[in-house]
């Protein structure tokens, strides 16, 4: 990410959180933990890197704007250039998942295995898989809370 787009983002999330009166803790807390204080301090200050799509995704849930608000801020787009932005966005997903796919064999034999079964067949996986991070989440949620 540019500078100039750091800068961007910088300033959206100090504005929102002024704004809404949040903490770095309280963006924390909303994200359910997927971002920490420090790495919110980081985005203010301009000295993050590797921000992805999870960690915009996360910033975006902590701040409770949508996550398409948070792309164009982060990439300077005007509210008309939505069709790029969702663009760039799935580009930015795309990129990250080929990376986790690389550095990791059992996601490539899960993607693999996918490849082969039939659109119907991958719905009903997707829909599996969608239930049980649900699930997962919720439990995290009640361990933390304990």
């Amino acid at each position: 990410m540019s500078k100039s787009k750091k800068q961007a983002l910088s300033n959206y999330v100090e504005r929102i959180m002024k704004e809404k009166h949040l903490s770095r803790r309280d963006v924390k807390l909303r994200s359910g933990g997927e971002i920490t204080d420090s790495y919110v301090s980081g985005i203010i200050s301009g000295n993050s890197t590797n921000l992805s799509v999870d960690k915009l995704k996360a910033l975006a849930r902590g701040l409770r704007v949508p996550e398409m608000e948070l792309i164009r801020a982060a990439f300077e787009l005007d509210a008309g250039e939505d069709t790029q932005a969702a663009d760039e966005s799935h580009n930015l997903l795309l990129l990250d998942i080929t990376n986790k796919v690389f550095l990791s064999n059992d996601l490539a034999e899960i993607i693999s295995e996918l490849l082969k079964l039939t659109p119907s067949d991958r719905r009903v996986v997707l829909q599996f898989i969608k239930r049980h991070g649900r699930t997962e989440r919720r439990t995290q949620r009640r361990r933390k809370l304990a």
